[in-house]
């Protein structure tokens, strides 16, 4: 499977996915959501080239993600502005920045490089999942998928497509590696 064809399952993963899931576009929105809206600081602060800045800023562009603003008055200034979709990304990327922080390190004795406050508030600002009916926090073993009867069709077909698309000798090779026997870790021996 090619990841273009990512945007033509029928799963919500994998269309946003393929229009979002590339470690610079993250970087890109990051910079976006702390203010930085001209080329020139996205670049210096990103570290990317300025073709791929530029690249990936017109795939943002395309995605209706981020909106290119040129003033008349001053056309070398334009100006990339998070769309109302790219303002949905918010609560994406707070959270991609807490697990960031827990399993990304080591940070040095200050911790993480920067924090997250509540304005208005002062204090620390930390996401959290809550159900929109009830207020209780949701995890991920609290939380059930029930699939509709098109994902099941979607996914059973995506499967028998893939069997018939992969050479039986790959699929041999790409089976399960034999059970781990009982008592020992399913995990590599510390060094």
């Amino acid at each position: 499977m090619k990841r273009r064809e990512l945007a033509d399952r029928a799963c919500p993963v994998s269309r946003a996915a393929a229009q979002l899931a590339d470690a610079w576009t993250f970087v890109v929105l990051r910079e976006l959501f702390l203010g930085n809206r001209r080329f020139e600081g996205l670049r210096l602060h990103t570290g990317m080239s300025p073709r791929s800045l530029a690249l990936r800023l017109a795939q943002l562009v395309a995605q209706d993600v981020v909106v290119r603003v040129t003033p008349d008055a001053a056309p070398a200034q334009s100006e990339y502005q998070l769309t109302e979709k790219g303002l949905d990304l918010w609560p994406v990327l707070v959270t991609l920045r807490q697990w960031g922080e827990r399993w990304a390190g080591p940070w040095g004795d200050d911790g993480p490089p920067m924090a997250l406050e509540h304005r208005g508030h002062g204090h620390a600002l930390r996401a959290e999942l809550r159900c929109a009916e009830c207020g209780e926090p949701v995890q991920a073993r609290s939380a059930r998928v029930v699939p509709t009867e098109q994902a099941l069709r979607e996914r059973a077909a995506f499967a028998e497509a893939e069997r018939e698309r992969t050479p039986r000798r790959t699929r041999r090779a790409a089976q399960d590696p034999a059970p781990v026997p009982p008592g020992r870790p399913n995990r590599p021996d510390p060094a």
